[in-house]
């Protein structure tokens, strides 16, 4: 092969859009702890080449932090809620497409390295429904929240949308927009729950950023969240 062949190739090389996946694994650090909403932070522990070697990590920091917790005289629970483990697109270039690339698979893990939740997703990035055996939380359950910078204790109303669910909002979609197809995101794999406040509380939160609550839930903060369920129940009727 002359240079100039090698030359067209390496044009031609330099204009595919490769990528390759990397996985994060993230610590869900908590720097508060005052029930019903407390501080958080994300602390990343590492970048590692595949999903095993990034569980297999996140296993090791997790022997590492309560070793040090047991010799210093810590409470690891206390400061870690949990884990993330993210899939993360490496690609050479940039290119528009990327901006319509389907979501990153993310991974939520408890603080001792059990798989929490994950996003329900296809091979192209659609929600069609999730397992019964994969809900894990049913209405009136007291869960655990993750916001940006905070965790928040909330009460379930709804959970995600079953395969009958999401027949029915197919259906209707269809007789509406005949021409067009019904498509439910990652946006969709989500509870509907409402924490405490004045009004309309409501969230709408991604499966893999609820929790089980990582302490004892105070007998009068559960009895607050399950007056605000049934005060939107009367509000808005049920779902």
């Amino acid at each position: 092969m002359n240079k100039s062949s090698n030359k067209k190739k390496e044009e031609i090389l330099a204009l595919i859009i490769r990528s390759f996946p990397i996985y994060e694994v993230q610590q869900i650090c908590i720097d508060s702890h005052r029930y019903p909403r407390r501080r958080n932070r994300l602390q990343r522990v590492g970048l590692f080449q595949t999903k095993e070697g990034a569980k297999g990590a996140m296993h090791e920091y997790i022997k590492h932090e309560k070793k040090c917790c047991e010799t210093w005289g810590g409470n690891y629970y206390a400061d870690c809620l949990g884990y993330f483990i993210d899939e993360v697109p490496v690609f050479n270039r940039f290119y528009k497409i990327i901006d319509d690339k389907r979501p990153n698979k993310c991974y939520s893990y408890t603080a001792d390295g059990e798989l929490n939740d994950c996003a329900a997703l296809d091979e192209f990035g659609w929600y069609r429904d999730r397992k019964v055996k994969d809900i894990r939380f049913k209405e009136g359950d007291i869960v655990e929240i993750l916001g940006f910078d905070y965790s928040e204790l909330a009460i379930v109303s709804a959970p995600p949308p079953s395969k009958e669910v999401y027949k029915q909002l197919a259906k209707r979609a269809k007789e509406l927009h005949p021409k067009q197809s019904f498509f439910m995101d990652e946006s969709d794999d989500c509870y509907l729950v409402y924490t405490l406040g004045e009004g309309d509380t409501h969230e709408h939160v991604l499966c893999f950023n609820v929790f089980r609550p990582t302490r004892p839930v105070p007998a009068k903060i559960a009895t607050q969240l399950k007056e605000k369920l049934e005060e939107m129940k009367k509000t808005y009727g049920e779902l």
